[in-house]
């Protein structure tokens, strides 16, 4: 007789697909589409029964490089990466790892996001700004969450990506719209809209409205559970997914970072 054991998949998907990565009734979620998937499959009966749990609920549009998903199943790694990716639309799993029992994905260790800058933005002053959200703070201007609003934020970063600036943002957890909200903030304040006075004053606790960046340029890189992943990337996968991709006309900033931050570097290490 097959145990069940509990796996945790590495998937990427395309946010502009989905109505956001959480189960909504009637609409076409990234948590949806997996659960119909395992089901169809045979991996799971329901999700309440295989206590699935995803790692981090991304708004609509935004995109995911490395969300986790974990759930409890009876197949074994090999069939079920190559069952999932056969029918799974617009999301690919690409690492799988078994887990101990009581393993949550959203107790990460650290999440990673992205968000690709407007080309003319103000790179410098942007820094300028950029470093006043390192450390704690109360982030209640920078969110529609309520009750507690502390955050730790482990690092803001901006470089450049093939032309193109990237905002690098690294903590344990995140607030609802937190990552858009800081990229409107930064992004008002290079382009002059802002002061860093204000910012300060946000910061503090003076509440304060500073916009929401668009989601598309936005990406969920890594969520680390502080578990090793195996690398289940068959070459059928791969080409499916630069498929889809190319079908689906991203813009080249994001096709390039798939393509070579992920396909690549992960092909090589298997």
């Amino acid at each position: 007789m097959t145990v069940a054991m509990r796996h945790a998949l590495k998937i990427a998907y395309d946010g502009t697909k989905f109505s956001g990565s959480q189960r909504q009734p009637k609409a076409r979620t990234v948590d949806g589409e997996c659960i119909f998937v395992l089901k169809k499959i045979g991996a799971i009966e329901g999700p309440d029964e295989s206590r699935y749990r995803s790692a981090s609920r991304t708004d609509a549009g935004v995109s995911a490089i490395g969300n986790v998903i974990a759930f409890d199943t009876d197949m074994g790694r090999q069939a079920l990466m190559g069952a999932f990716n056969s029918d799974v639309k617009d999301v690919w799993a690409w690492a799988n790892a078994v887990v101990p029992d009581g393993f949550n994905p959203r107790n990460a260790v650290q999440q990673w996001y992205r968000y690709y800058m407007p080309e003319s933005t103000d790179i410098r002053r942007a820094r300028a700004a950029s470093r006043l959200f390192e450390g704690t703070h109360d982030f209640k201007s920078f969110t529609r969450d309520k009750g507690n609003t502390v955050r730790m934020i482990e690092s803001v970063r901006l470089s450049d990506d093939g032309g193109y600036p990237c905002f690098d943002i690294k903590g344990q957890s995140f607030l609802w719209g937190l990552v858009r909200r800081i990229v409107s903030c930064v992004t008002s304040y290079a382009s002059g809209e802002v002061s860093l006075d204000e910012i300060k004053k946000g910061l503090a606790g003076e509440k304060r409205d500073f916009g929401l960046a668009p989601p598309e340029p936005l990406f969920l890189m890594d969520v680390d559970d502080g578990i090793p992943f195996e690398f289940i990337f068959l070459k059928k996968i791969r080409t499916e997914i630069e498929s889809n991709l190319e079908r689906s006309r991203l813009d080249f900033a994001r096709w390039a970072l798939f393509a070579d931050k992920i396909l690549r570097e992960k092909s090589q290490s298997l």
